[in-house]
C-alpha cells in the first residue's frame, strides 16, 4: 500500500502570543500522519518567539523561520505557499483552529479528485468567552467543479464570501501557477478565482475550520490590504493609495488584473475579464454604487490637495486618484468621472510646466 503524501502546514504569526499555542496544538493534533509544520515568525515583538522556540524544541516535525520585520498578512500568506517541498500545502493563521480530522478529510477529497486544486471545510465562529460555535451558512462553501475552467472561476466569483473557504489544503502544482499576491482589497477573492482556472475547488460539508471571533468590516480589511497598511505606514497622506476607499469595486477590478495575466490564451482571458464585470455588477451593484457616490463626495477635497503639493508628489498623488477613478468607471460603466479626470490631469500638467 503506498504511503500517504506529506502536507506542509505553514503557520505565520505576528505578535500572536495570546492565540498561537492553541493554533499550533490544533495542527499537531491532526489525525493525518504525514505532515510538517513550519512556524513563520513575522517580526514579532511579544512572547511569540519564545512560544515557537518551545514547540520546535519538543517536536521534530516543526521548523522555524524568522523574519526580522513584519511584512503583513499578505506577505505571510505568500511565504506560507512557498515553504516546504511537499505536494500539498496548508497555509495557517495564528488565531483560527482546525478540527483533528481537518487534514485527513480534505486530503481524502484531494486524493480522490486529482484535478482538485484545493479543498476546504465549512466553518464556524468561536469566541473564547462563548461556549457555543456559530456555523457559517452552507452556501458559503465553494464547490467549483467540472471540466470548464471559466465556469469554475465564475462559481468562485459568484459565491466566495467568507474565509473558511479560503483556508484549505492546496495542491502545490496548482499553487505554483498563480501570480504573486498583490497588496489590494479583494486579493483573496482574485486568488481563488485564478486558482479555479487551474483545478477544481472542493469542500468537506462539515464545520472543521474554527474561526476566532468572525470577520472584520470590509473597509478595515481594504485599508489593511494596501502595501502601506501591510507595512504599518499611514494611508491618509499624499503618498497613500486610494483604492481602499472603494473596496468592493477594487475587489471586482482585482479580478480583471488577475485574469489579464492568467495562463490562458488571450481570447479566454478577455472573456473572463468581461465575465468578472458582469458577475460583480449582478452581485454587488447597489453597494458599489454607494462606494462610487462616496468617492465622488470626497474627490473635491482630494483634488484640492493636489494644488498644495510639489511636482513629484503631485504626479504621484494624481496617479493614485486616477487609479481609483479608473476602477469605478471600468466596473460601473454608467459612472462618469470625466470632469474630475480632466481636473486632475490639468493640475498635474500645470505642476509639470512649473517644475520645468
Amino acid at each position: 500500500m503506498p504511503s500517504l503524501p506529506f502536507v506542509d502546514v505553514n503557520l505565520f504569526v505576528h505578535n500572536g502570543a495570546a492565540t498561537v499555542a492553541a493554533a499550533i496544538d490544533s495542527v499537531l493534533a491532526q489525525s493525518w500522519p504525514n505532515l510538517t509544520l513550519t512556524l513563520i515568525d513575522d517580526g514579532s515583538s511579544d512572547a511569540t518567539p519564545d512560544i515557537l522556540a518551545g514547540y520546535a524544541a519538543r517536536d521534530s516535525r516543526i521548523r522555524r523561520k524568522t523574519n526580522r520585520h513584519n511584512g503583513g498578512a499578505i506577505g505571510g500568506f505568500q511565504r506560507a505557499f512557498w515553504f516546504g517541498d511537499a505536494d500539498f500545502v496548508l497555509p495557517k493563521s495564528a488565531d483560527d483552529l482546525i478540527a483533528p480530522d481537518f487534514i485527513a478529510r480534505t486530503m481524502g477529497l484531494l486524493l480522490a479528485h486529482p484535478n482538485a486544486a484545493m479543498c476546504h471545510a465549512q466553518g464556524a465562529v468561536f469566541r473564547d468567552a462563548a461556549p457555543e460555535q456559530q456555523p457559517y451558512p452552507a452556501s458559503h462553501a465553494l464547490h467549483a467543479v467540472g471540466a470548464d475552467p471559466l465556469a469554475r472561476a465564475r462559481h468562485v466569483m459568484r459565491h466566495y464570501t467568507s474565509s473558511p473557504s479560503f483556508w484549505g489544503v492546496y495542491r502545490r502544482a496548482a499553487v505554483d501557477q498563480l501570480a504573486p499576491i498583490r497588496c489590494r482589497a479583494g486579493w483573496d477573492h482574485a486568488l481563488l478565482a485564478e486558482l479555479a482556472l487551474y483545478g477544481e475547488i472542493r469542500h468537506v460539508a462539515a464545520p472543521l475550520y474554527l474561526r476566532r471571533d468572525g470577520g472584520k468590516p470590509v473597509l478595515r480589511l481594504a485599508r489593511a490590504a494596501t502595501e502601506q497598511g501591510m507595512r504599518g505606514v499611514p494611508l491618509d497622506d499624499a503618498l497613500g493609495e486610494l483604492r481602499w476607499r472603494t473596496p468592493l469595486i477594487t475587489t471586482a477590478y482585482a479580478h480583471l488584473e488577475s485574469f489579464a495575466a492568467a495562463r490562458l490564451e488571450a481570447a479566454r482571458r478577455a472573456r473572463l475579464m468581461r465575465l468578472a464585470v458582469e458577475v460583480f455588477r449582478a452581485r454587488w451593484l447597489a453597494p458599489m454604487r454607494d462606494e462610487a457616490a462616496t468617492l465622488r463626495t470626497h474627490l473635491p477635497a482630494l483634488i484640492a490637495r493636489l494644488a498644495r503639493l510639489d511636482a513629484t508628489i503631485m504626479h504621484w498623488h494624481a496617479r493614485a486618484l486616477a487609479e481609483v477613478v479608473r476602477g469605478v468607471e471600468t466596473i460601473l460603466h454608467d459612472e462618469d468621472f470625466t470632469a474630475e479626470q480632466l481636473e486632475i490631469a490639468a493640475l498635474a500638467g500645470d505642476a509639470h510646466r512649473r517644475a520645468a
